[in-house]
């Protein structure tokens, strides 16, 4: 439109004199034009919405004729993807004579998409009203596309994510930040964590402890990586790995943050658990070559005592106060001997029930002397276990005892066994005790580390040695003054 009009201009000054420099003039507006002809693509509408003009950019991205397009309103074009509320917004700002700018996904003739970074500007008359708008347009399909992908990578990661601008507000946080932080119904863009935090609903003590790493990020320059500790809303302490990457514009000017969540909890655990395992094996190998050598001298003390119990009666308290320290001491050797003590030649099929069922009847009588209320929730139709009865007994026993004597003042032992997948039996005994401190809770299991005035801390790592023999495992969550939840997986056989 605007070619064919300098065109004629041109064509109707050229043989006039004294009008060199408009003619010139036109020439450089013309080549503007074709310039702009090139690289936009270019259409003009009337206030209805309704195409006057569409360049050659515009046919050729639509796929449409010149003249399929001229006349016809934008809805030709409409791919359906926008919503009503995002085209009213559009010409609510164009119809108040301002400038519009954003990005327009379109539909061309054949069916197929593409993306637009489109500019409306609206002409005005002398009455300060719009009569046509010229829309500017860059065609972003392969960005979008390359965004699309990113955003779907983003969005199904099980890892927390959440992009942030050069502030710290929040930009854009995947499906695993917004359930965890919980602001599935929080309109986070534009928002600070501690803006999120704030708000009624938000995970809030989760919020301030993701951010205090950001300034370290900014301040190093480079990406962290650290770990870091959350105390959840049920008490239950998650360990993440958190990686923070900062974005420059250019050197010191910062344009943005990406954060990166990864739960390690469950790998810490197993970590720990080797590392156990590994102390136990240690401690084994080392009972195994000195238990006899012990044992086999105590058994000659303790028959000697007897003796001189029989020949000097009036030493008897003396004697049964030094055979009780021998039988203490043996104890203690048959605990590392445990260790040491290989037993897969000695498991078998066995149903947990019968198990819990004759566990249960030897410390209830215990638990009714300590005001104890032994709770027990046993899933019918269990699969059968391989293990060895005696050995998962003794575990059992242990575990139930220690939650007993953790409870002075009385209260629940829970005792639960269920079917936790189709190849796995969890059992739990959970107390309502004390609490173990974390710094204990970090050595249990190490040996000859106890809290007890008469305990060995063999008593756990032995538990630890059983059920790693039994290709389980037993993991320990504590709160103080809450109570201890000590959760063993065995493997079931059908």
């Amino acid at each position: 439109m605007l070619r064919h009009h300098l065109e004629l201009l041109t064509s109707m000054l050229q043989d006039m004199e004294g009008v060199e420099p408009i003619a010139s003039a036109l020439r450089e507006l013309a080549d503007i034009n074709h310039a702009l002809d090139e690289a936009l693509i270019v259409a003009v509408t009337d206030v209805r919405g309704d195409i006057t003009f569409a360049n050659q950019q515009f046919c050729r991205i639509s796929k449409y004729s010149y003249s399929e397009l001229i006349g016809q309103n934008h809805r030709i074009i409409n791919s359906g993807y926008h919503s009503k509320a995002f085209f009213r917004h559009m010409w609510r700002t164009i119809a108040q004579g301002r400038i519009w700018r954003g990005e327009i996904k379109n539909r061309a003739k054949d069916g197929t998409f593409y993306w637009m970074d489109t500019t409306i500007v609206p002409c005005m008359n002398e009455d300060g009203k719009p009569y046509q708008y010229v829309a500017f347009r860059n065609e972003i399909t392969q960005r979008k596309l390359i965004e699309e992908r990113l955003d779907t990578l983003v969005t199904t990661m099980p890892d927390i994510v959440i992009f942030k601008d050069g502030e710290g507000r929040w930009l854009k946080a995947n499906q695993a930040a917004i359930d965890f932080f919980k602001l599935s119904t929080v309109l986070y863009e534009g928002r600070t964590n501690e803006q999120l935090a704030a708000m009624p609903g938000t995970f809030e003590r989760g919020l301030h402890c993701f951010v205090e790493s950001d300034d370290a990020a900014w301040r190093q320059g480079k990406p962290i990586q650290l770990e870091t500790d959350i105390l959840m809303a049920d008490d239950a302490v998650r360990t993440f790995e958190l990686t923070k990457v900062p974005v420059y514009h250019k050197p010191g000017e910062r344009s943005g943050l990406i954060v990166i969540a990864k739960d390690i909890t469950e790998k810490k655990q197993t970590e720990a658990f080797l590392r156990r395992a590994d102390k136990i094996y240690a401690i084994g190998q080392m009972a195994s070559g000195i238990a006899h050598e012990i044992r086999n001298p105590l058994a000659a003390m303790k028959w000697s005592l007897n003796v001189f119990t029989i020949d000097h009666p009036e030493y008897k308290d003396q004697f049964q106060a030094i055979l009780g320290e021998l039988s203490r001491v043996d104890g203690i050797v048959g605990e590392l001997l445990m260790l040491a003590k290989p037993q897969e030649t000695r498991f078998q099929s066995a149903r947990l029930e019968e198990i819990l069922g004759v566990v249960i009847t030897l410390m209830s009588s215990q638990a009714k002397r300590n005001e104890i209320d032994l709770k027990v929730e046993i899933e019918p139709d269990l699969p059968y276990v391989r293990c060895e009865p005696n050995q998962i007994k003794q575990v059992l026993i242990n575990l139930i005892k220690n939650a007993i004597e953790a409870m002075p003042d009385g209260g629940t032992v829970t005792v639960e066994a269920r079917r936790r997948r189709a190849n796995e039996i969890l059992i739990r005994v959970v107390d309502e005790g004390v609490g173990i401190p974390g710094h204990v809770l970090s050595r249990l299991g190490e040996p000859f580390f106890t809290t007890k005035e008469s305990g060995t801390g063999l008593g756990m790592m032995v538990c630890h040695k059983i059920i790693q023999d039994h290709a389980g495992r037993m993991d320990v969550h504590s709160v103080l003054n809450q109570g201890t939840e000590i959760v063993v997986t065995l493997p079931a056989v059908e």
